[in-house]
């Protein structure tokens, strides 16, 4: 059997690969704890070339299991090494971390075992700050046990001599950018209960004078015009390492712009203590430019299945225009961004010269992926699939994507073709064809076809832009619908869609501050190849902002409508255009769609106009893990004579998070603050991601 198929085989079962021919173990940790430890130890520990363990490669061992375990609190672990000797001799020896006896020498084992006890667990329960006035406690405490907890886990409170030092060192680099040059955060009394494993710290904060910029002045070697925009807003603001690092970087851009590679920037403070209690900082500036560099040649090295016209199309440059290095990095991350190279190196040949060439050295990357994925929500229940990735076709690094997907309640794929960065410009350019098929609550939704549609990144404003065509045929039967006598079965659809999205929340899979704002149009016509008119317009936004340590208020706002302007009276409007609120991610009372308007019958009606709010109050109980109080109301109208809404709902609720690396996992139930004659109290809701 080849060796990487044994590999393979042994990282699918968690079984670490051994060090060497001998096998060396850990016990004590649990089963993926153990596992764990042995990874790491392959990982840091080298190789032996012969098929036994010597004392220094044990010993190196334990001190790196012994380290750990003291990072994670353990500050009193034991371990003994258990040893297969040749002839099949057991022997036990003690170690610890400070490897007071250490192993017999010589020694040759083929087989190790780290019995490890890890003892008591020591946790940070109280800590007292001395001379700090610039932070709250409070907040100075987040520093060496995070921020506060309703339910305080040990886990997020260690204790150990280390993590107490970066703690403080934390905190340091804190104050020294809020302009207190010389301030000093000390570790001072230590009290450790042995028994129970409390610790109680002393923090020793001196804060010193807090410094400001007063001014700012340059002198230049060649009497060049200097770059006076630099001064604006950096006046009045705190001396620190990130100050000085901006206004660097700001002159240096300047003056790379000019064609002045090689420019040296020296800033030297001069500190005059004031009456008000502050450092008052001025700043000379000087500057030698060096002289003006133009550009060679612009090559490729290493772009053995990738086409240089393509590669060339993303560095805006010519033979003799000057040489501005920012100019060329943005280059090089947009190569890095094509996806088909593992890395992008830039430089320049030769390093000092007038006239330099720009070299990239490109380490071209994976060709293919497969993937699988899997979710899970209150209305699709199991959700599944595949998704097969093509990189680089042609040598344009063009894209292909896969996507195959089964749920219990729809059936999904589609066929994207990417080419990133149109004729070399940050626009990327997709044609995709898509085939659905979803049970919805009062009809079966079917629907195929293709669309065209490029991305544009205004960066300016900060805003993504999305245009595109679709042709699709729309298929809406086995209809329950109080309007099903009149709805259309089937018709084909042309569209132009138009998107904007402006993204300012820190985290969109677990937003806590911030802003997101989004506009989507669908604009159906018969002049487009469709059968039907119609304009569709979704607009949403939500804003998070934190309230207090550990608690965050989320709100949401959407509203949609469809409007037929233009179209004829034999108009066969789908219904699936149509909006049917419910579900997780809408008003969490009532199941997907089932926040729809009712008919007198008690049937369903599709909204052309809604309204959407919601509120949360999400509370941290643990690192991982929250609870969240909520409020959702929806308004709908059937015509829009009753624009925007005629008819609420109400619904409030509980529910728990677990965050993830792809999102919150969410537990939520709704109860229904004013339900229909048909409608549920309340409805159970499990789902993955954010709702809004």
């Amino acid at each position: 059997m080849p060796a990487a198929l044994i590999a393979f085989l042994a990282l699918l079962a968690g079984i670490a690969t051994p060090l060497s021919a001998a096998d060396l173990q850990v016990k004590g940790l649990g089963w993926i704890g153990d596992r764990k430890a042995e990874q790491r130890l392959k990982l840091l520990i080298p190789h032996e070339t012969a098929n036994t363990l010597n004392a220094s490669t044990i010993e190196d061992a334990a001190l790196v299991l012994s380290s750990g375990l003291t990072d994670e609190g353990y500050l009193r672990p034991t371990i003994k090494a258990e040893l297969t000797l040749e002839g099949d001799r057991h022997v036990s020896y003690p170690l610890d971390a400070q490897l007071e006896q250490p192993l017999p020498r010589p020694l040759a084992a083929i087989a190790a075992t780290l019995r490890i006890e890890r003892g008591q667990r020591f946790t940070l329960r109280e800590i007292t700050f001395t001379g700090l006035f610039a932070l709250e406690p409070k907040n100075a405490r987040a520093f060496f046990v995070g921020e506060d907890r309703i339910i305080p886990l040990d886990a997020e409170r260690l204790y150990s001599p280390g993590r107490l030092q970066r703690s403080a060192g934390n905190l340091t680099e804190t104050l020294r950018q809020m302009g207190y040059t010389h301030a000093e955060v000390k570790v001072g009394a230590v009290h450790i209960d042995a028994a129970t494993g409390h610790v109680r710290a002393t923090i020793v904060v001196t804060e010193g004078r807090r410094s400001v910029v007063d001014s700012l002045r340059f002198i230049l070697t060649d009497h060049s015009p200097e770059p006076a925009t630099v001064k604006a807003g950096r006046i009045g603001a705190p001396w620190n390492s990130l100050w000085r690092q901006e206004t660097t970087t700001a002159i240096r851009r300047w003056y790379f712009a000019h064609g002045f590679p090689d420019v040296r920037i020296a800033l030297v403070p001069e500190v005059v203590p004031q009456a008000d209690g502050l450092d008052h900082v001025a700043v000379t500036v000087r500057v030698t430019p060096g002289e003006v560099v133009h550009v060679g040649a612009v090559r490729f090295i290493g772009n053995q299945n990738t086409r240089e016209s393509t590669l060339r199309r993303l560095v805006k440059s010519s033979p003799g225009d000057l040489l501005n290095p920012i100019k060329f990095d943005n280059a090089e991350a947009r190569l890095s961004q094509l996806g088909v190279f593992r890395t992008v190196d830039l430089h320049y040949n030769p390093p000092t010269a007038a006239v330099r060439d720009v070299v990239y050295n490109v380490t071209e990357g994976r060709r293919q992926e497969v993937s699988l994925l899997a979710g899970y929500g209150s209305y699709e229940q199991l959700r599944g699939g595949v998704e097969w990735q093509d990189y680089n076709l042609f040598g344009l690094a063009h894209s292909t994507d896969l996507k195959l997907v089964q749920s219990m309640k729809s059936s999904e794929g589609e066929y994207t073709y990417t080419v990133p960065q149109l004729f070399g410009t940050t626009r990327d350019g997709t044609a995709r064809v898509f085939g659905l098929r979803q049970e919805e609550l009062s009809f079966l939704h079917e629907e195929y076809g293709a669309n065209v549609a490029v991305l544009w990144p205004l960066r300016r404003v900060g805003v993504t832009l999305t245009t595109g065509y679709t042709f699709k045929h729309v298929r809406d039967t086995n209809n329950e619908l109080a309007t099903q006598a009149t709805d259309q079965t089937g018709t084909d659809v042309g569209s132009i869609g138009i998107g904007l999205v402006r993204e300012r929340r820190d985290n969109p899979l677990r937003p806590h501050h911030g802003y997101k704002l989004a506009l989507q149009a669908d604009l159906a016509d018969r002049g487009l190849g469709g059968d039907v008119v119609y304009q569709q317009f979704v607009l949403a936004g939500s804003y998070h902002t934190p309230w207090g340590n550990g608690r965050w208020l989320h709100f949401g706002l959407s509203h949609g409508v469809v409007t037929t302007s233009g179209a004829p009276t034999d108009n066969p409007l789908p219904v699936s255009v149509l909006f049917f609120p419910g579900g997780d991610g809408s008003i969490r009372g009532y199941r997907r769609g089932g926040a729809a308007p009712r008919a007198a019958n008690g049937q369903f009606i599709g909204a052309k106009s809604y309204v959407q709010a919601n509120v949360e109050l999400e509370q941290a109980l643990t690192a991982n893990w929250s609870a969240v109080v909520f409020g959702d109301a929806v308004g709908t109208a059937v015509h829009l004579s009753d624009y925007p809404f005629n008819k609420e709902l109400y619904s409030v609720g509980l529910g728990v998070r677990y965050q993830t690396i792809i999102g919150p996992v969410r537990v939520e139930y709704g109860h229904n603050l004013n339900p229909r004659v048909g409608d549920p109290n309340g409805t159970l809701q499990l789902s993955i991601g954010f709702p809004f």
